[in-house]
């Protein structure tokens, strides 16, 4: 265990170094000296978890849930003290057929308003019908439907979802309820129609709206940087739309997302990325280097874009190194790329195009014995498995 000396308290550096104390070590049996040794360690390492910083809030905008309930937005930030995410404590009635009771709950969004996630209460955790406790299941599906801005909730009043010709008694309360239709039947959690068209409305109505205004007036560039280097898609999305690319210092992270980004946003980053990253011997470099953890479309993307450059040798060396595992149409793109770059080719590179005249691949042995032939190279090796070649297909 690493310890930062410069951070521990002064009293823990002076018991340290003080006479007794290390005279006193010095006589003690090894297993006494260790026990002591923790027990101060311990102390000042609990000084040092004590001392990190805790992430701080300010309040953002009050906004009004069911035309009336007052809730406060407050945006959280990150131990680096950059806006990270926003939060809410509400607690809104939810009544059905006469029968109100309270939803507790703190709700997180991200940066644009997206749900992230919600603590129920402990003391008023979330139940259904004839109040029996949400299920972990029933946790993960109130949580996939919060997520859902598309959800069907969005068209329907809270009584529009159930059927009221059918009624269910309650056993608990004095009570009834209609069941919920069919075809929303998956667009709420089972027993908590009433809480889950509720919670919808306040995720993902008025608040988020506020939310993305709120945070668009104090969007910058390191704002940008850091979403487009979440995990998020919504944000690598959003930040991507919002980049001013005639500052350079966004295609580093753009180049990122081609491997790191979420969905589709890879398509998106590499069709935004500028003609001139191309020319660039590093974004060649590393878009080769990158062939093999891609899948087939964003390979064709790249190899696209590499077409007609004057390329770097490393980028040329790695794409002959990746030729093995690309499909027919793609060994074709490549072998125009290194004919376009034929003078940059270096020996060993040729070598190695030379043993692929053996591959099991036949479009990859016969690519490599015509780019070769054409090439009337004066290296003896090449030549050799050239004429071994061209007797092996006689």
């Amino acid at each position: 265990m690493l310890i930062e000396i410069e951070r521990l308290p002064d009293y823990c550096l002076t018991i340290f170094g003080s006479t007794k104390i290390s005279s006193a070590l010095n006589h003690s049996h090894q297993l006494v000296k260790i026990v002591v040794i923790l027990t101060i360690l311990w102390g000042c390492m609990s000084f040092v978890i004590d001392e990190k910083p805790k992430k701080r809030k300010k309040k953002a905008f009050t906004a009004y849930i069911k035309d009336s309930v007052q809730v406060e937005v407050d945006l959280v930030y990150n131990r680096k003290n950059r806006p990270d995410y926003y939060s809410s404590h509400v607690v809104t009635p939810v009544c059905e057929k006469g029968i109100c009771y309270e939803l507790i709950v703190d709700i997180y969004w991200d940066l644009l308003g997206n749900f992230l996630a919600y603590q129920e209460s402990k003391k008023d955790p979330f139940t259904k019908f004839d109040h029996i406790r949400f299920t972990a299941s029933d946790h993960q599906k109130m949580k996939e439907i919060l997520a859902d801005k598309t959800s069907l909730l969005a068209n329907y009043e809270a009584k529009d979802l159930v059927d009221p010709r059918v009624v269910i008694k309650s056993d608990v309360i004095d009570g009834v309820t209609g069941a919920t239709y069919k075809s929303l039947s998956g667009a709420v959690v089972k027993g908590a129609v009433y809480s889950s068209h509720t919670l919808w409305h306040i995720v993902n109505g008025v608040i988020a709206d506020k939310i993305v205004k709120y945070t668009e007036t104090f969007l910058n560039d390191d704002l940008l940087i850091q979403m487009l280097q979440s995990s998020n898609y919504n944000q690598q999305f959003y930040a991507l739309n919002k980049v001013n690319l005639e500052k350079n210092k966004f295609e580093p992270y753009l180049f990122d997302l081609l491997t790191e980004g979420e969905s589709y946003v890879p398509f998106f980053a590499i069709d935004k990325l500028p003609k001139s990253v191309w020319a660039i011997d590093e974004y060649q470099e590393r878009s080769a280097e990158l062939l093999p953890r891609l899948e087939f479309k964003m390979q064709n993307e790249i190899l696209n874009k590499l077409k007609g450059e004057a390329l770097s040798r490393g980028a040329l060396s790695s794409l002959v190194d990746n030729l093995e595992g690309l499909q027919e149409n793609q060994i074709e793109k490549v072998f125009t790329i290194l004919g376009d770059n034929r003078e940059n080719l270096e020996n060993k590179e040729l070598g190695k195009l030379a043993n692929m005249m053996n591959s099991k691949s036949g479009t990859l042995s016969k690519n490599a014995y015509r780019f070769l032939s054409e090439m009337k190279l004066e290296n003896k090796k090449v030549n050799k498995k050239l004429r071994n070649y061209e007797e092996q297909i006689k």
